[in-house]
């Protein structure tokens, strides 16, 4: 699902209000690798250092913070982040306001 951040009557709209952010309709959809290195493509990750080594959990939650705030689809979400993973290491993930409204708009588990 495509979301965008609410804005408040009167309030001034800011890229945050103006920028979808995308959450799959279930969690189980979440499949992604759990091990081995990940390349992102440009369109998610463009900075030199877009491959991520998923045996670190440094590398995990980088992967997830980038592929959460950049994504372009559900697809995108699908293909890179892991269900287990996600749940495991969401409360140390550094995300955008948005991003973290609207996941835990749509899974209040998150939060706990």
């Amino acid at each position: 699902m495509k979301t965008y951040m609410p804005i408040a009557p009167g309030a001034v709209k800011t890229q945050e209000h103006t920028r979808p952010t995308f959450v799959p309709n279930n969690l189980n959809e979440l499949h992604g690798p759990t091990n081995g290195n990940v390349t992102l493509p440009l369109v998610l990750d463009w900075t030199p250092m877009n491959t991520y080594d998923l045996q670190s959990k440094t590398g995990t939650r980088r992967l997830y913070e980038t592929v959460l705030s950049e994504a372009g689809s559900e697809d995108d979400i699908t293909r890179y982040v892991d269900k287990g993973k996600l749940v495991s290491l969401w409360r140390t993930l550094r995300l955008p306001r948005r991003v973290r409204i609207a996941w835990e708009s749509a899974y209040p588990e998150l939060r706990q």
